[in-house]
């Protein structure tokens, strides 16, 4: 994701119409920040954006935060929070004008999960101090709802193919199905550097057994298949 075509087509793809009608996606780059500290460590990995709001001096963060759980935890909402809160925290302390932060949380793990808000863990909460409890949204992507033709539509065959991974890295029988695919799609010319990434990524990430991945190896195109054996 620190490639900007990559970063850029995935907030294409997954960020909100009434987001990416306020950014300008053309000025998206990549940062050395990072906003984790402290036990958020134990939760999050982020890449951290940042791109101009359109008719503005002004620009905006986006924060890509990864998941570290393979597991629904149901007060992710206030991790995320705790992360927001560091990111304007930074920006204090870095003596710059605060500047908004949008964060976005991928999720691939087995389970499906309904992210719930602080409201949603409060439900006795009296109406009358419900002005008192932090809301905001927060993007949610769990790839466990997107479709394999949603995935590999989304017009980046590298981001295509790294995702659809994600999605089946806890189900190599499926994944060895989707393998000519994924495979398949991601070597058009010039994308070299990106095949072993991929390659390296595929047998780091998914939990698959020796004989499984002879399955794959033996799906994948003739070109792709002297890659992913030299680089395994």
């Amino acid at each position: 994701m620190s490639n900007i075509e990559v970063a850029r087509d995935f907030f294409k793809t997954f960020l909100p119409k009434d987001v990416l009608n306020t950014i300008d996606l053309n000025t998206l780059k990549f940062t050395q920040n990072n906003f984790i500290s402290g036990k958020l460590k134990e939760t999050f990995a982020d890449l951290v954006f940042k791109c101009k709001l359109k008719n503005s001096e002004h620009s905006a963060y986006i924060s890509i935060l990864l998941e570290h759980k393979s597991y629904p935890d149901k007060y992710s909402y206030v991790q995320t929070l705790g992360y927001v809160v560091e990111g304007y925290q930074a920006q204090i302390k870095a003596g710059k004008p605060l500047e908004p932060i949008i964060p976005v949380l991928l999720y691939h793990g087995k389970q499906k999960w309904e992210l719930k808000t602080l409201m949603d863990l409060i439900p006795y909460l009296p109406k009358d101090i419900e002005k008192y409890i932090p809301q905001f949204d927060i993007k949610f992507l769990d790839l466990k709802r997107f479709s394999d033709e949603e995935l590999l539509n989304i017009g980046n065959s590298f981001l295509s193919s790294a995702l659809t991974i994600q999605k089946y890295s806890h189900n190599p029988i499926e994944l060895i199905k989707k393998a000519e695919n994924i495979f398949g799609t991601l070597f058009p010319e010039g994308m070299g550097n990106f095949s072993k990434v991929l390659i390296v990524y595929n047998l780091q990430l998914v939990e698959i057994k020796d004989v499984q991945l002879l399955e794959i190896i033996e799906k994948i195109p003739p070109k792709v298949k002297k890659d992913f054996m030299s680089t395994y």
